[in-house]
């Protein structure tokens, strides 16, 4: 992405890889000398894992040049919010500290997300780019359209007009997109149409690319695929290459499913552009993955 918005919220079904791609987008976007956070929202410090590092917490964080990162705390940026309209911290303490003052606003429903959209709302004017590491799918919903209906229910003051900045700012195209990550499965590729009609439909936040994650290509074209066939079936299960026909017959079968896979998201997704990022063949996620996987984003692969 040469050109991004301000704002990218990368989201997708649990266990599609978003944390993984936020980093490998940030990554992309600092090579490019832009001034770029990636943001986690209140979680168990994934980022810091990926790149390496101590959990920083809720304060940004430099990781690499260009690159800085913060795990979003509800709590302090609600805390933050207040002490920036009272200007009194001796008073914040005695009413919000208050345990009783405290179990209310726990139990408040919406208020943890509008607080953490707040933040980043905050944050976007300071950078050249923000990617936030959005809740999956059912949690990324509820947090993207707390904003509009606290617009909505709120008739006057200062969380009305805040909730209506941050609504305006999520269904901006100049300014934001919602960056979709799916496996090249039927469950992740079923969340992901339906998050991409609420999207549209409901929470009127422009769709950006479409990821799908874990691309397997196959190891044969059509005629050397029938060659194979042919040519292995006779193979024994004693003989010593059978694991490797296996293998190969695995490969060939999950290649086919990915490319199902794809078909049925440009099917119904028709006016989503999609990049594709590889299977990478890793015992474990670091710093030298996110790379590589950053380097697919730049190059921006189509199915």
């Amino acid at each position: 992405m040469m050109d991004p918005p301000k704002l990218l919220i990368v989201s997708g079904k649990g266990g599609v890889g978003k944390t993984t791609l936020s980093a490998a987008l940030a990554l992309s976007l600092a090579k490019q000398k832009k001034k770029v956070l990636l943001a986690e929202i209140q979680s168990q410090d994934q980022v810091a894992h990926l790149f390496g590092r101590s959990p920083f917490g809720p304060e940004e964080t430099p990781l690499l040049p260009n690159l800085q990162a913060i795990n979003i705390s509800p709590k302090k940026a609600f805390e933050e919010y207040v002490l920036s309209q009272i200007k009194y911290r001796s008073l914040y303490t005695a009413v919000f500290e208050n345990r009783f003052v405290r179990y209310f606003l726990d139990a408040t429903p919406g208020l943890s997300e509008l607080m953490s959209l707040g933040k980043i709302y905050s944050l976007v004017s300071r950078y050249d780019c923000v990617v936030v590491d959005a809740p999956a799918t059912g949690h990324g919903v509820s947090l993207l359209q707390v904003p509009g209906i606290v617009a909505s229910a709120v008739r006057v003051g200062p969380l009305k007009e805040n909730a209506e900045k941050i609504a305006g700012l999520l269904q901006d195209p100049e300014q934001t997109l919602l960056c979709l990550v799916t496996l090249p499965e039927e469950m992740p590729i079923k969340e992901t149409i339906e998050m991409a009609s609420l999207s549209r439909e409901k929470l009127k936040i422009p769709l950006g690319p479409v990821f799908i994650n874990g691309v397997v290509d196959p190891l044969f074209s059509g005629k050397e695929e029938s060659l194979f066939e042919s040519w292995s079936d006779p193979i024994s299960k004693k003989s010593p290459l059978y694991p490797l026909v296996a293998a190969a017959r695995v490969r060939q079968k999950k290649a086919s499913l990915v490319q199902e896979a794809c078909e049925e998201l440009k099917k119904e997704l028709p006016r989503a552009s999609f990049i594709r990022l590889p299977f990478l063949f890793s015992d474990s996620f670091g710093l030298k993955e996110i790379r590589e996987l950053s380097r697919w984003v730049e190059k921006g692969d189509q199915p």
